[in-house]
């Protein structure tokens, strides 16, 4: 590729996974807000602000980087900004910011918490079957063969992420095998030379693959703090806060040594 070529497809798998992060965020802005959780700001973007509009509750705002974006709930946590810019910000268990406050995350249930935390993924892959469905009727399908191929293929690609990750865990690929956002920049072209239509689609996995990811029972993703949501229920007591907090960090740092190894792992490929 190109000098040219390399950065407007770099500034393309920025677009995708920004936008797949927005969407994903914007599940939990939902649910918080149809649960009754106070949500402080909404994002586009991460780093230094350039736009904020007030709305009724929530600040919404656009930064710098066009790296996802984050919704900010009250009672997420008290450290602030930096944790939900560093994808740390879904933790079930927080110190609540003040123990009354009816509209604060920490202070919800169990159950509404749980919600709010599938909510991201659950958007993802609803985003996914939408771009599936419209792929199909850009095809010729009708409008409910669109939808059954639409939810088929949804499954499908679910499935075949699952298959994935229990062969890497078993060992049956390695980590060399796994693309990451760098290594993603060289499938967006690939699919990019095919058209439209292979984009969306290539698109729509990789929606379905940030929902399977963030549901896996691991400290610092969404399912993560739905198993101690879980686990609480189960033994019937909250885990000490302080605790879950730092059973959280210690996820976050290995997920970011993971991403390390994958970044790696993708220059080393386009190098060699």
């Amino acid at each position: 590729m190109s000098i040219l070529t390399n950065v407007l497809m770099v500034l393309l798998t920025l677009l995708i996974l920004s936008v797949l992060v927005v969407v994903h965020e914007w599940g939990h802005f939902i649910a918080a807000r149809k649960t009754g959780v106070f949500v402080e700001e909404f994002s586009i973007g991460m780093g230094p602000l350039i736009y904020a509009k007030q709305g009724k509750e929530t600040q919404f705002s656009i930064r710098a980087l066009p790296l996802g974006g984050f919704c900010k709930m009250r009672g997420e946590g008290d450290t602030g900004e930096e944790d939900e810019e560093t994808a740390a910000e879904d933790a079930a268990v927080r110190e609540p910011v003040d123990p009354d406050d009816p509209r604060s995350f920490s202070n919800k249930t169990k159950g509404q918490r749980f919600i709010i935390l599938v909510a991201g993924a659950a958007m993802n892959i609803v985003f996914a079957f939408v771009l599936l469905v419209l792929i199909y009727l850009f095809k010729g399908a009708n409008i409910l063969q669109a939808l059954g191929l639409g939810l088929t293929t949804t499954g499908k690609f679910g499935i075949t992420i699952y298959q994935s990750l229990y062969m890497l865990v078993t060992g049956q690929v390695g980590m060399n095998d796994v693309a990451g956002p760098i290594g993603m920049v060289s499938m967006v072209h690939d699919f990019f030379q095919y058209g439209i239509i292979a984009l969306m689609s290539f698109t729509a996995l990789i929606s379905v693959n940030l929902g399977v990811i963030n549901l896996l029972p691991l400290p610092a993703l969404d399912g993560g703090q739905i198993m101690i949501i879980i686990i609480e229920k189960l033994v019937g007591r909250d885990l000490d806060p302080k605790k879950a907090n730092m059973i959280n960090y210690i996820g976050f740092m290995a997920l970011m040594l993971l991403a390390v190894v994958i970044a790696v792992n993708d220059v080393m490929r386009i190098m060699g």
